[in-house]
């Protein structure tokens, strides 16, 4: 039996006849970007993230869920705590002796500046939830490895930055939360030896904060959002048609669930930072504040080991999990008419159009395939009409003589089948198709092609095959807004609708004789149906009605309900300190030790190697004696303890700071230093009857001018 083959005018790839159709093509693998390490584990979470999707489609459609526009919600949400970050500077007063006052006059004001301040804190709070769904949603997509790592590396310093803010942010209020943040950075900078006296001494005593720090602060948590802009315009610089911010539905959501959770739950600060004070517990935004559960309990050397160890971790996802670059589109020069579509049609900025250089004299430019920034997605492919561009592993031509021969091989049977082309990331991901032969024992009566996205499916292809023989074809793409390559299911669908060149000719081929199915990884069995119900009526089914608006409304106000919610929910938390109940003394010097000189006689044979003009018979080596503090309490000894001068030569102040748990009450505390190598020799000495009360510390200071003072 010979299939009939209706002459048409040929597109510059259609083939001429039976032969060429029947010609024998290699049989090659059809995979999309290599595996990653933990393959199996990631798709699993990505497929949580598609149940999700699945039920919140019931009842809202793609331009309203704002778990598929995760980034460009971080970016509104940003935009927010901007704005309202530089109107709060009307009110707010950037000094430790004002700050919080000025914070409480604003939650006194609840519909002007409190209502901004709210706004900036939960537009700060969103911008961090959505960052982290984002991250990790396209962690579970794979979707860092090969060309995208710079996109997974801006975004994880982008991270950072968003996280700093908000740390230094809760630090300018002065509350307890901002006391304990302030507290815990001085830890983390007193490990680095850049100070020359600790941080950590400055929070001692209310009169010992320093106000020029907090200026510091201040001026960092104003400047670091243009390390974020520089980040972001990196994080998108390979991308085609980056979206910066949400459409305007989605836009007006976000923003009334953050006026939502502002009006509802307006935040108010804890009580005032006291040096004083051993705070038990309190409420705080824990999308920000979390690390304090680390501050609290670790060192300053432990926290930088999880710091460089966490962050290199992250930054070295891209290259720990990945396993090589995708394989790059390439460019057959003599194909190329210079139309461009592949450059209009590439999701990653990875076409250019750059001058001819074959010399043909008929076109002045050809495309240009970027490696370093090339996916591998193969959309470049479906949208070249001469089969100039695309991916050599699973080439078109190739391709098309294979789907030939299986069609002429059925036809010749006595088989008038169907034809489907699946994308790999779809619902037909985890279908068994035999490569050889096209048939799937999921789809019988097919001839599948698996493909790395639908948008590698040029429109030709479809028709030829139809026209060829094939009853129906069948199209199966990612779900809407799911698309591992961004936009290759969209613009499948506009090319297949007419709305996009290539475009399917439907004056050759009906309309209906085609099903597309927009289906995501979980849906395999409706797919299954789907293409059984296709295959025996022959005609596609209508398209699923779009969601009542009346029923869109309340879907989407329901759903911002509860984010916001979760928004105020989590920022709100208690959370309990490690303090010890009772009381605190602390003792705190800054001293510099006596100057002492060691000196010794050179031998004879040191002489005789030094130069006539150095023979010194003495030398002496002049050096700072260390510290040594001695508490007691009620005459017990609590602390007996030396500590070396700073610096790098060892000649600058000996500092420590040394936390005493005490029981409350009244106490006789002897404090005493000597700063001599005589360790008999206590140089100042001064004691006391001090009053402990509970949840409260008594503070000593010691420093050479001003001697002891008893807080």
């Amino acid at each position: 039996m010979t299939s009939p083959i209706p002459t048409h005018s040929a597109r510059p790839d259609e083939f001429s006849g039976p032969l060429a159709l029947a010609e024998a093509a290699p049989v090659l693998e059809t995979t999309a970007e290599p595996a990653v390490r933990g393959e199996r584990l990631l798709r699993r979470l990505e497929r949580g993230f598609l149940r999700l999707d699945r039920v919140l489609s019931r009842a809202l459609p793609e331009a309203l869920n704002p778990f598929l526009h995760t980034g460009a919600i971080t970016v509104t949400a940003l935009f927010v705590a901007l704005a309202t970050g530089v109107l709060l500077l009307f009110w707010y007063r950037p000094s430790v002796h004002l700050a919080y006052d000025s914070v409480v006059a604003m939650s006194n004001a609840p519909w002007t500046s409190g209502l901004v301040r709210s706004l900036h804190r939960y537009s700060s709070d969103a911008c961090m939830f959505f960052a982290l769904v984002h991250a990790l949603r396209l962690f579970s997509e794979r979707r860092f490895a090969g060309a995208r790592w710079l996109a997974w590396v801006t975004g994880i310093v982008m991270l950072a930055f968003l996280w700093f803010i908000g740390w230094t942010g809760y630090w300018l209020v002065w509350d307890e939360p901002g006391q304990r943040v302030a507290e815990g950075t001085a830890q983390l900078l007193d490990a680095l030896p850049i100070f020359a006296d600790p941080l950590a001494r400055s929070f001692l005593t209310d009169e010992g904060v320093n106000t020029f720090l907090f200026f510091v602060i201040f001026f960092f948590h104003m400047l670091v959002p243009l390390g974020i802009g520089v980040a972001l315009w990196l994080h998108l610089a390979r991308l085609s048609r980056a979206r910066f911010l949400t459409r305007r539905p989605l836009l007006v959501w976000a923003l009334a669930s953050m006026v939502l959770v502002s009006v509802v739950l307006p935040p108010d600060p804890a009580g005032p930072a006291r040096m004083a004070a051993l705070t038990q517990a309190f409420e705080m935004d824990w999308w920000y504040l979390a690390p304090l559960i680390a501050t609290d309990r670790l060192g300053g050397g432990a926290l930088w080991a999880i710091l460089f160890l966490g962050g290199a971790a992250l930054l070295a996802v891209p290259w720990s999990l990945g396993r090589g670059p995708a394989r790059a589109a390439s460019v057959v020069v003599s194909r190329c008419n210079a139309c461009e579509k592949c450059y209009n049609d590439c999701p990653y900025d990875a076409i250019s159009m750059i001058p001819r250089t074959d010399g043909s004299p008929r076109y002045a430019v050809q495309s240009s395939v970027d490696p370093a920034k090339c996916v591998g997605c193969g959309i470049c492919a479906g949208s070249c009409d001469t089969a100039g561009v695309g991916l050599e592993w699973i080439s078109v031509r190739d391709q098309r003589k294979r789907l030939a021969g299986w069609l002429m091989r059925a036809l010749t049977e006595g088989e008038a089948p169907h034809i489907a082309f699946v994308c790999a990331e779809s619902a037909a991901g985890s279908l068994a198709v035999d490569l050889e032969t096209g048939r799937c024992p999921e789809l019988p009566g097919y001839l599948v092609v698996s493909v790395p996205c639908a948008g590698w499916v040029h429109p030709f292809a479809i028709e030829h095959s139809l026209r060829f023989g094939a009853k129906g074809a069948l199209v199966s793409t990612c779900a809407s807004g799911q698309c591992r390559y961004r936009e290759g299911a969209q613009w499948e669908r506009m090319r297949l609708d007419g709305e996009r060149e290539p475009v399917l000719r439907t004056q050759k081929v009906a309309r209906d004789r085609l099903l597309l199915l927009s289906l995501d990884a979980t849906r395999t069995a409706r797919l299954v149906r789907a293409a059984r119900a296709f295959r025996e009526s022959g005609v596609a089914p209508p398209e699923r009605r779009a969601q009542r608006p009346a029923k869109r409304l309340l879907a989407a106000s329901v759903l911002g309900a509860v984010v916001a919610g979760l928004l105020g929910a989590v920022s709100q938390l208690g959370y309990a300190t490690p303090s010890a109940d009772g009381s605190q003394l602390v003792v705190s010097f800054k001293h510099p030790g006596q100057l002492e000189e060691n000196c010794r006689e050179r031998s004879e044979e040191e002489l005789a190697r030094l130069p006539v003009h150095m023979r010194q018979t003495q030398v002496c080596d002049r050096a700072r004696a260390a510290v040594r503090l001695r508490v007691r309490v009620d005459g017990v000894p609590r602390v007996t303890q030396s500590y070396p001068p700073k610096g790098i030569w060892g000649d600058l102040n000996s500092v420590a700071i040394e936390p005493l748990p005490i029981e409350p009450g009244e106490h006789r505390v002897e404090v005493a230093i000597g700063d001599s190598s005589d360790a008999d020799e206590w140089t100042y000495t001064s004691e006391r009857t001090l009053s402990f009360n509970e949840s409260e510390r008594r503070v000593v200071l010691f420093d050479r001018v001003a001697g002891f003072s008893w807080h």
